[in-house]
């Protein structure tokens, strides 16, 4: 009983209101951050965000986002309505970035979530909050199917895929490679279906007011 309460009360906070932005959210170390919409004056904040981010994490991205026409280049593309960006800033200072994106006027039933976490905020529920957050607006976007791309080493995205139940579609064995120090890793291709995750909190809704 307990667990399935805390459950609900995990799931409450970070759904709750979610048609209003800013939104906080508190992390396990009591931390709050603040999500929001990503805004054209983001764009040093989050060039300062990636080139902290460990190089072998954004292998999945197919520019290198750390530099800066790519980074005004990824910004750009909210503005065009091609994806959903939100931020999570503590003390005004980018710590994690999520979006979708959509796949394209053939595919418009399907969107590609990407999500990056600083590493001294990882472990701490951020990603799985943000996560919780960008699945909802894929369901406000009508969005059918969600598509990841990951490397199976990323042990602590695969747990939130886990957790939703995201099946791998396929592994292209050392399709990704590091520039620089010549390493090839897998890349796993893993889709879900939205509209099991909106019955997942429709119950979990419907618990929270008995």
């Amino acid at each position: 009983m307990l667990i399935k309460t805390y459950m609900v009360q995990r799931l409450q906070q970070c759904l709750s209101d979610m048609n209003e932005y800013p939104k906080e959210l508190d992390l396990i170390d009591k931390t709050r951050v603040t999500i929001r919409p990503v805004e054209p004056v983001d764009v040093d904040g989050l060039y300062e965000f990636l080139s902290k981010i460990p190089r072998l994490d954004l292998l999945i991205y197919k520019d290198d986002i750390t530099k800066w026409k790519n980074v005004e280049n990824w910004l750009a593309a909210s503005n065009y309505g091609k994806a959903f960006q939100l931020v999570a800033l503590s003390e005004d200072k980018i710590v994690a970035n999520g979006s979708l994106h959509s796949e394209g006027l053939s595919w418009s039933h399907a969107a590609e979530l990407k999500l990056i976490i600083d590493s001294d905020y990882r472990g701490m529920g951020l990603g799985s909050q943000l996560f919780n957050i960008l699945l909802y607006e894929g369901l406000k976007r009508h969005f059918q199917k969600i598509i990841v791309r990951y490397m199976p080493d990323n042990i602590s995205f695969t747990k939130i895929l886990n957790h939703y139940g995201f099946k791998p579609e396929t592994v292209l064995s050392c399709y990704v490679k590091d520039e620089l120090s010549s390493i090839t890793k897998d890349l796993v291709i893993a889709s879900y279906d939205l509209e099991s995750w909106e019955r997942r909190f429709e119950f979990y809704s419907s618990i929270y007011r008995q």
